[in-house]
């Protein structure tokens, strides 16, 4: 994961980075410099999501975070930093995913 130059969570390697915060499903607004991407947009026009602007350290702190990207689709974090997120995946990640796959298949707004 990477931070931008104001040390604000910003993407990973070619891929939005999504965190759950309590009950929220959380990423960070384009503004921080993230990837515009394909996967990230579609998740938020379906409401699975919102942004905002995220300190790395929440990462570090979460309880399910993941991971997309138009060829990764969903995909879950297991650990950061060595330590092992206790939800892989959780149930806002499980969504998401269900969400996605429901876009790609046609379906009705998830």
């Amino acid at each position: 994961m990477f931070a931008n130059s104001a040390g604000r969570l910003c993407e990973g390697t070619g891929t939005n980075v999504f965190v759950a915060i309590g009950d929220r499903l959380l990423t960070p607004p384009l503004s921080s410099g993230c990837l515009a991407g394909v996967t990230r947009e579609l998740l938020l026009e379906a409401g699975v999501a919102g942004e905002e602007d995220l300190d790395p350290s929440g990462l570090a702190h979460a309880e399910e975070a993941f991971l997309t990207s138009s060829t990764r689709e969903v995909h879950p974090i297991r650990a950061v930093d060595g330590r092992p997120l206790p939800r892989c995946p959780g149930p806002l990640t499980q969504r998401a995913a269900e969400a996605f796959a429901a876009i790609l298949a046609g379906g009705k707004d998830p």
